[in-house]
């Protein structure tokens, strides 16, 4: 009878490495496919990501919006991605969801000369001279020789200028239309 028993324990602990066996493979399998399955997404995002560099670059901006778009944002995180989508919203003339992407790609990248003298472009466009300003100021800081950073620096000055000029214009035609009421 002990013989028996022994033999039962034997085969349960058998079955029961068996088992063990058996889960540990299935396991470790999965961790395979899924490693697979996350190599072959991060390829199929560089592919798309160079897609849409390649699109920009040749000036195809709305194609370049569309494949940049349709990165999932879980897959994002180079700045590359809302650097050439932004631009090529600006190139677009949408220049508020441009500087919105410009902005995501400064918090991955916030050093970059490209990405500061774009935000400066953006928000040039949108009538943020003040802050146009900051992001040439910075470029500028950066890189002391970028011309054309500096030539749009100049050209906010000279607007300034202007916009002091035809301020004082008015007050003073304000001034005197007080007097002659009075």
């Amino acid at each position: 009878m002990r013989e028996v028993t022994d033999r039962d324990s034997r085969k349960r602990a058998l079955l029961t490495a068996s088992a063990l066996v058996v889960l540990v493979g299935v396991v470790f399998g999965a961790v395979l496919l899924d490693r697979a399955d996350e190599r072959s997404q991060l390829a199929e995002t560089h592919a798309q990501i160079n897609e849409g560099i390649a699109q920009f670059r040749a000036e195809q901006y709305e194609l370049s919006v569309q494949t940049l778009g349709s990165i999932p944002e879980e897959r994002v995180d180079d700045w590359h991605v809302p650097y050439y989508l932004g631009s090529a919203l600006i190139q677009l003339k949408d220049y508020r969801n441009g500087a919105a992407r410009l902005e995501e790609a400064l918090m991955l990248n916030p050093d970059n000369e490209n990405i500061l003298f774009a935000l400066g472009v953006a928000y040039y466009k949108l009538g943020n001279l003040g802050l146009s300003k900051a992001y040439f100021a910075t470029v500028i800081e950066i890189d002391p020789n970028h011309e054309e950073a500096r030539g749009l620096m100049d050209i906010m000055a000279g607007l300034e200028r202007y916009q002091t000029e035809v301020d004082r214009e008015h007050e003073t035609a304000d001034d005197a239309a007080a007097d002659i009421e009075r």
